[in-house]
C-alpha cells in the first residue's frame, strides 16, 4: 500500500515564513520553491533599513532593477547619526529619499521611522516639502531624538504628512534656536485623521510644547504622554493640548515628572497644566508611577489631579508600578485617600475596575498580600485588580 501524502494548506507554510525574523533564513526560504517565493520576498522587504548615505543609493538601484519588490516595502527606517548632517545635510538619508520614492511610484510604505537624526527641511531643496507631500501612503510616523534646527522644521514634516497620518510617535525631540513666540504659534497645522499620539519628552519641552499647544487634532482617540514639568516654564502646553482634544480623547497614558528636585510641585503649575476635567470622554486613564530610581516621588499632581476628574465615561483607571514594594513604600500616605477618592463620585457609578499593574509580582512576598488590605472601598465594590 503506497504511503498517505496529505498537502498541507500554503496559509501554513505562510505562516511558518512570517515567524523568521533573520535575513539568512528567509533567503534559504525563498529558493525552497515557487510558492514560497512571495511570502519569503515580502518579509525579506517589508522593513528597509538605512544607516548610511550608500544603503539608499543601493535602495533606489536594487527599486530600479527590481521594481516587483517594491510592493512588498511596508516600512522604512532610518538611523543616521553623521556630520554629513551638519555639513552637507542635502546628501543626508532623509533629504533624498522623497525624490528616491517619487521615482518608482510602485512603492508604498506605510510607516517611517526615523531615529538619531538631524532633520532640516529648511536647509534641504526648494522642492523639499512638495515631495514630501506626494508620500501620502505613510500613515505612521515615528521620530526619537530627533534634532531639528527650529519647530519650523517639524512644522514642514507634519504639514507635508498631515493629510494621510492617523499615528504619531514624537519621543526626545530637540531644537537648535528656539523661534520667535509670535511666529510660533501660526506655524501650527491640522491633523484631520490622526487617532493616536505618542509624545515623550524632557524638559526644555518646546518641540514637543509647539506639537501639543499648536496644532489641532479634531479625531485624536489615544494619547500616550510622557511629559517633564517644570515650575519656572510658562510656554509648556500640556494645559492648552487637554482643551484642544477634550471632546474626543477616550484613552489616555500620563507619566509626569518634575525638572526642579526637593521642592514640590507648585498647585498654580499643576492647575495649568493638569486640568483634565477638559476631557470629558475619557473611557480609560493610565497613570505611570514608575519614577526614576534615587528620585524621591512627589505626588502632588496625582493628588490634585484625581479629584478634578469630572467625566463620568471613565470606566477604568490603571496605576503602573515596579513592584507592590515599590507602590507601598512611594505611595505609602495617599492610598487611605485614594481609596476614598476612587470609592466617591464623580466615580461612584461609573468607575468599573481600578487596576494597579506591576512590573514585577510575587505572590508570595508579603508586600504583595498586604498591598489589597489597603483598598477597602475597593474591595468591597469588587472594583480593585491587581496584576
Amino acid at each position: 500500500m503506497p504511503p498517505l501524502r496529505v498537502a498541507l494548506p500554503i496559509e501554513v507554510f505562510e505562516h511558518a515564513i512570517d515567524l523568521l525574523d533573520d535575513e539568512v533564513s528567509l533567503k534559504k526560504t525563498s529558493l525552497v520553491c515557487r510558492a514560497w517565493l512571495p511570502r519569503s520576498r515580502l518579509n525579506l522587504f517589508r522593513v528597509i533599513q538605512l544607516s548610511l548615505p550608500t544603503h539608499l543609493d543601493r535602495f533606489a538601484t536594487l527599486l530600479a532593477d527590481a521594481p516587483h519588490i517594491a510592493p512588498c516595502v511596508e516600512e522604512i527606517d532610518i538611523s543616521e547619526n553623521s556630520f554629513l548632517g551638519l555639513f552637507r545635510p542635502e546628501l543626508v538619508i532623509v533629504a533624498r529619499l522623497p525624490s528616491v520614492l517619487a521615482a518608482h511610484p510602485l512603492i508604498r510604505p506605510r510607516r517611517l521611522r526615523v531615529f538619531d537624526q538631524l532633520w532640516m527641511p529648511t536647509r534641504y531643496n526648494p522642492d523639499y516639502l512638495v515631495s514630501l507631500s506626494q508620500l501620502s501612503s505613510i500613515t505612521s510616523l515615528d521620530i526619537h531624538d530627533v534634532t531639528f534646527t527650529t519647530v519650523a522644521d517639524f512644522s514642514i514634516i507634519l504639514r507635508a504628512l498631515s493629510s494621510s497620518l492617523t499615528f504619531l510617535s514624537a519621543k526626545h525631540l530637540d531644537c537648535q534656536r528656539p523661534m520667535d513666540a509670535s511666529i510660533v504659534g501660526d506655524i501650527g497645522c491640522t491633523l484631520p485623521f490622526l487617532s493616536t499620539l505618542r509624545a515623550s519628552s524632557k524638559h526644555p519641552t518646546s518641540p514637543m510644547d509647539w506639537l501639543l499647544g499648536s496644532n489641532s487634532f479634531p479625531a485624536l482617540r489615544d494619547a500616550e504622554c510622557t511629559y517633564e514639568l517644570s515650575t519656572r516654564d510658562d510656554g509648556q502646553t500640556l494645559g492648552v493640548f487637554w482643551v484642544s482634544v477634550g471632546a474626543t480623547l477616550e484613552h489616555l497614558s500620563l507619566s509626569i515628572s518634575k525638572r526642579a528636585t526637593g521642592t514640590r510641585f507648585p498647585i498654580n503649575v499643576i492647575e495649568r497644566q493638569l486640568a483634565l476635567s477638559h476631557c470629558r470622554t475619557l473611557r480609560t486613564l493610565r497613570l505611570d508611577c514608575r519614577n526614576e530610581r534615587g528620585i524621591i516621588p512627589d505626588w502632588t499632581w496625582l493628588a490634585w489631579l484625581l479629584p478634578h476628574l469630572t467625566c463620568d465615561t471613565l470606566r477604568t483607571i490603571t496605576f503602573t508600578f515596579q513592584s507592590a514594594s515599590h507602590a507601598l513604600a512611594s505611595m505609602h500616605m495617599f492610598f487611605e485617600e485614594l481609596d476614598q477618592i476612587l470609592t466617591s463620585p464623580p466615580f461612584m457609578g461609573s468607575l468599573e475596575r481600578a487596576i494597579f499593574e506591576f512590573d514585577y509580582r510575587d505572590k508570595a512576598h508579603p508586600d504583595d498580600r498586604r498591598f489589597k488590605e489597603l483598598f477597602p472601598g475597593l474591595r468591597s465594590r469588587s472594583m480593585l485588580q491587581v496584576l
